[in-house]
């Protein structure tokens, strides 16, 4: 059942006026901007780069996966109280910055404006041969209007867990996905803003943000790999905290091959047991990113500062707690080259760079 439109507001405009908790304004350790080298400069590289809220490509070897960008990014009140659409214009100044022209995939974990509103533009105009993975709550809201239909891959039965490998979906021979079924935690106070199922193809975009509800949320495992079949990277991401073990991958998975990058959400941890203390367990990451940490209700091109009602200071704390690799909290256009793990055993002495 969607919950009325004036509940949904309520938290937007708590934050607005200043009488809900507050986002911590420090952290524990300055965010990563500009273009950054990680590990060994020789060998295989991976190239992350971050375009704010949820959005990534990833591209190993020429081959670009892209996660759901927003470049519109309208701000509080609007979002709460008046009619949303995307800027294209916006879209266009950002994503046009990058060549995603042979880009394979458009990951969305889940439909809210946050993550969905801006992929037509960019399907349309700069990912032209991409195909958009997520869930029918996805392709519906899509539906007859966006002219993306076709495009669209519903994933609900490809999808594995903690327990279940799920099927891999291939981009040629050197990248697949698989997506892992999740869940969108709480917003505020155990309520999940804009929640629900949109069953039928829309043939009108959504105009309210509360148009564009959640459905079935997903996490994807990414796997670059080489001339043999084996993997290169393997990436883990996800644009939504989940309570565990939903968007766990797969322990089968995890033992054969553990993953080079984790990309994990900050934004409203607290609301859900365990995060991330669970996820790191459970991905044995060697690197770990961090995503949809920056208040997305600003500009992009402005000073980057938390997303509301969440304590990143203690987020990067608890995650220090379980976690003694490598941990970067890109600004938005921030670009980070990783080079190939290299096992402690195996490596040259001297410090990564």
């Amino acid at each position: 059942m969607v919950v009325p439109r004036l509940k949904l507001f309520a938290v937007p405009l708590i934050v607005a006026l200043g009488l809900g908790p507050q986002a911590c304004q420090s952290a524990a350790a300055p965010p990563a901007d500009g273009a950054i080298r990680l590990g060994p400069e020789s060998g295989p590289q991976l190239r992350m780069t971050y375009l704010g809220s949820g959005g990534w490509i990833m591209e190993h070897d020429g081959v670009q996966i892209l996660a759901a960008p927003l470049f519109s990014n309208p701000d509080l009140l609007r979002t709460g109280l008046d009619g949303i659409s995307s800027d294209t214009l916006e879209v266009d100044r950002f994503m046009g910055r990058f060549d995603v022209t042979g880009a394979r995939a458009i990951l969305v974990g889940h439909a809210h404006y946050d993550h969905l509103m801006d992929v037509p533009r960019v399907a349309a105009v700069h990912a032209r041969a991409a195909r958009i993975l997520g869930s029918r709550t996805v392709e519906n809201t899509l539906g007859t209007w966006s002219g993306l239909r076709d495009r669209v891959d519903t994933l609900e039965a490809w999808a594995g867990d903690q327990e279940t490998v799920g099927q891999w979906i291939h981009f040629g021979p050197r990248a697949r996905v698989m997506p892992l079924r999740s869940l969108h935690g709480p917003h505020f106070d155990g309520h999940t803003l804009y929640q629900g199922t949109v069953d039928r193809p829309r043939a009108t975009p959504p105009r309210w943000a509360t148009e564009w509800l959640d459905g079935q949320t997903f996490a994807f495992l990414v796997d670059f790999l080489d001339d043999r079949g084996d993997v290169t990277f393997r990436v883990y991401y996800q644009d939504a905290v989940a309570p565990a073990p939903l968007g766990f991958a797969p322990a089968a998975l995890i033992a054969e091959r553990p993953v080079d990058v984790a990309v994990l959400v900050p934004a409203t941890f607290e609301e859900v047991a365990w995060h991330p203390e669970a996820i790191v367990a459970n991905l044995r990451p060697r690197r770990i990113l961090l995503g949809h940490w920056e208040d997305f209700f600003q500009p992009i091109d402005g000073e980057a500062e938390p997303v509301p009602l969440t304590d990143l200071a203690e987020f990067e704390r608890r995650l220090g707690r379980v976690f003694d690799g490598d941990v970067r909290r890109p600004e938005p256009l921030t670009e980070l080259t990783i080079g190939r793990w290299v096992e402690p055993s195996a490596a040259t002495p001297g410090p990564e760079s």
